[in-house]
């Protein structure tokens, strides 16, 4: 793990950066005359903020090696959680989400033309 001069790792030092920056910022945001600086500010401070999500993810990746949980998953949050907790109901027992990767599922070709034609069919048929 990468650390600055005062033991603060890169991502804690870049989020640093970011607060000083918005805290900066909030007593300029109703002076139209400062619009163009307040912007400069809030964009250097969301690079710092880019950054340190950067540092953080390659934290991970060295202090895990080779554990497919190391990635940022691409399934957001909510879904991870009703993963988790449909797992839970299937196992009963403790258990890890490590990672969850979507799948392409492949879907049938559904020509609508020849369900309507075959609806019509079955419609004009009598029932006894």
């Amino acid at each position: 793990m990468e650390t600055s001069a005062d033991d603060l790792s890169v991502a804690e030092t870049n989020l640093g950066k970011a607060l000083v920056l918005i805290q900066r910022v909030l007593p300029r945001l109703d002076e139209p005359s400062l619009a163009a600086q307040v912007q400069a500010d809030l964009g250097r401070a969301a690079a710092c903020v880019e950054s340190a999500r950067l540092a953080h993810k390659e934290t991970l990746a060295a202090a895990r090696p080779g554990l497919p949980g190391t990635a940022l998953s691409p399934v957001d949050s909510v879904t991870a959680a009703i993963i988790a907790a449909a797992i839970s109901a299937v196992l009963d027992r403790p258990h890890r989400l490590l990672s969850v990767q979507p799948v392409a599922t492949s879907t049938p070709h559904l020509n609508v033309w020849a369900l309507e034609g075959r609806t019509q069919i079955f419609q004009s048929h009598k029932i006894r």
